[in-house]
C-alpha cells in the first residue's frame, strides 16, 4: 500500500519536476539569455496562459452547478491569510520592504503553474474542471493584496497616489483576469465557440504549462541566494509548510475531499508566485529578497507538496 500510494504521488509531482529541472539545465549550459527569458515572459503571462485559462474556464459546466462553497474556502482563505500575515509581521518585521515579502509569501502563490499539472496528473479532467473554478478568485484576489501591499511599502516617496491609480489599471487590464472573467462569462451563458477556433485555442494553450515551467526553472540561479539566506528560508517555511498545514486544517474539517482538496491544496501549498519577484523589482521592494523567496519555495516545492499528497492520499482523503 505504501508503495502504492508513493508512486501515485511521485507520478503526479513528477512532471512538474522534470520541466523545471529541464528549464534549469538549459540555463545551466547557457543556452538562455536574459533576452529569451524575458521573450517567454512576455509570450507566456500574455499570451499562452491567458489563453489557456479562457479555454479551461470556458469548460465550466454551470449546469451542474458553481461550487460556491469551493471559492468561498478558497477566496475567505486567501483574504484570511493576507490579513493574519499583514498583522503579524506587522508586529514582528521591522523592516517594512522585508515585511512586505514576507507578507506576499504568506499569501500569493504560483497555483496556476501547478494546480493545471496536478490536477491533471491526479484525477484527470475531473481534477481540471474544478481546478479552474478557483482560479477567478484567486487570481483577482492575488493581483489585487499584491497591488495594495506593494504601493503600501514602496519605498518610493511621493508617488503613491498616482502609483496607485496605475497599479489598479494595470489590475483591471490583466490578461489573466480578463480571460478568467471572459471565460467563466462565456460558460455561464453557454456561448458555442466555433470548432476551428477552441481548436486553435486549445492548442496555443497546451503549450502555456511546460513552457512556464521551462521559463520558471530557468530562473533558479544558486548564485543570487546568497545574503538574508536566513530569513527567506523563514518565509520558505511559511510559505511551503506553516500556512499549508493551516489551511488544510480548516478545509479537512469542513468535509473536502479528492479534487476538491487537491484543487485547496495547491491554491495554498504551491511555491511563491515569480510574480512577486517581478512586481517587487517594479515597485521598488526588497527585489533581491524576493527573488530569493521565489529561488528557494521552487526548489523546496517539489518536496513539501510531494509530502502533503503522499499523506492526503495515505489517509484516504484524496
Amino acid at each position: 500500500m505504501i508503495t502504492r500510494i508513493l508512486l501515485w504521488s511521485f507520478n503526479a509531482i513528477a512532471p512538474v519536476l522534470f520541466a523545471i529541472v529541464l528549464g534549469w539545465l538549459v540555463a545551466f549550459r547557457g543556452h538562455i539569455t536574459e533576452n529569451d527569458r524575458t521573450f517567454l515572459n512576455r509570450l507566456c503571462f500574455k499570451y499562452l496562459l491567458p489563453i489557456q485559462l479562457f479555454t479551461n474556464t470556458l469548460s465550466i459546466d454551470f449546469a451542474r452547478g458553481y461550487n460556491t462553497r469551493l471559492l468561498a474556502f478558497c477566496g475567505g482563505g486567501v483574504l484570511v491569510i493576507a490579513a493574519v500575515a499583514w498583522v503579524l509581521f506587522t508586529i514582528i518585521i521591522s523592516d517594512r520592504p522585508k515585511r512586505a515579502i514576507f507578507i506576499l509569501s504568506a499569501f500569493r502563490t504560483n497555483n496556476i503553474l501547478y494546480g493545471l499539472p496536478l490536477a491533471t496528473n491526479l484525477f484527470g479532467a475531473e481534477g481540471v474542471a474544478v481546478a479552474v473554478m478557483v482560479y477567478p478568485i484567486t487570481i483577482i484576489s492575488f493581483n489585487v493584496l499584491t497591488v495594495a501591499t506593494l504601493v503600501y511599502f514602496s519605498q518610493g516617496e511621493g508617488k503613491t497616489g498616482s502609483t496607485l491609480k496605475k497599479t489598479l489599471l494595470d489590475v483591471a487590464t490583466n490578461p489573466l483576469i480578463i480571460a478568467c472573467l471572459l471565460g467563466t462569462l462565456c460558460a455561464a451563458l453557454d456561448v458555442a465557440v466555433p470548432r476551428f477556433l477552441r481548436g486553435g485555442l486549445d492548442s496555443a494553450g497546451a503549450a502555456a504549462t511546460p513552457v512556464a515551467l521551462l521559463l520558471l526553472g530557468s530562473q533558479i540561479d544558486a548564485r543570487k541566494l546568497s545574503g538574508n539566506l536566513r530569513p527567506a528560508l523563514a518565509a520558505c517555511a511559511l510559505r511551503l509548510i506553516v500556512v499549508p498545514a493551516a489551511a488544510l486544517a480548516v478545509v479537512i474539517p469542513a468535509g473536502f475531499r479528492g479534487p476538491e482538496l487537491s484543487a485547496l491544496m495547491v491554491a495554498f501549498a504551491a511555491p511563491s508566485a515569480v510574480t512577486n519577484m517581478v512586481m517587487a523589482r517594479n515597485y521598488n521592494v526588497a527585489p533581491d529578497f524576493a527573488a530569493q523567496t521565489v529561488y528557494l519555495s521552487t526548489v523546496f516545492s517539489l518536496g513539501t507538496i510531494f509530502l502533503f499528497i503522499v499523506l492526503l492520499r495515505f489517509l484516504g482523503l484524496m
